[in-house]
């Protein structure tokens, strides 16, 4: 059963969960991150039943997340690559991570974040790129865009 579609709420957290919503398409692009391209690798990483990664898949290449193309020249078989819009969920993905690792009831964290250059360990935070401060030593409030919605929607939809 597919859940209802939110195309219509005007707010962007709304809008993203239409897309990557689904914990199975958030792993999927989890894997694409780690480099995972084709379908069998993806189903032996996840463990997926073949229909719920096709549709997730489909779902990912439709919304351009990921681009499918063929192996090699003339090859029946598809690769699945992210797109900039599919890489720009990487700091959503590894605010995940950094929440799960310390909320979730692990007793060690499962992977180490590391740079691929120098395998040092990262500590990855937001920052203010006109302050240069920490997204986490900021109170974050809302400026309501009116060109946008009317405020009677933005109450409602936040």
């Amino acid at each position: 059963m597919r859940r209802a579609s939110l195309d219509s709420v005007n707010c962007s957290i709304a809008q993203t969960l239409d897309v990557v919503g689904d914990p199975w398409t958030l792993l999927v692009v989890r894997d694409a991150l780690w480099g995972v391209t084709r379908f069998d690798e993806f189903r032996r990483s996840l463990g997926i039943p073949r229909a719920t990664l096709s549709t997730r898949l489909r779902d990912l290449v439709d919304h351009g997340v990921l681009e499918q193309r063929p192996i090699e020249e003339g090859a029946t078989r598809s690769e699945y690559v992210l797109t900039r819009k599919g890489r720009d969920l990487r700091p959503v993905l590894v605010a995940m991570l950094q929440w799960g690792d310390t909320w979730a009831e692990l007793p060690t964290p499962p992977v180490t974040l590391v740079d691929s250059t120098t395998n040092e360990s990262l500590d990855l935070t937001y920052v203010d790129q006109t302050s240069g401060r920490a997204l986490r030593d900021i109170a974050v409030g809302r400026r309501i865009n009116t060109h946008s919605a009317s405020a009677a929607e933005h109450s409602a939809t936040g």
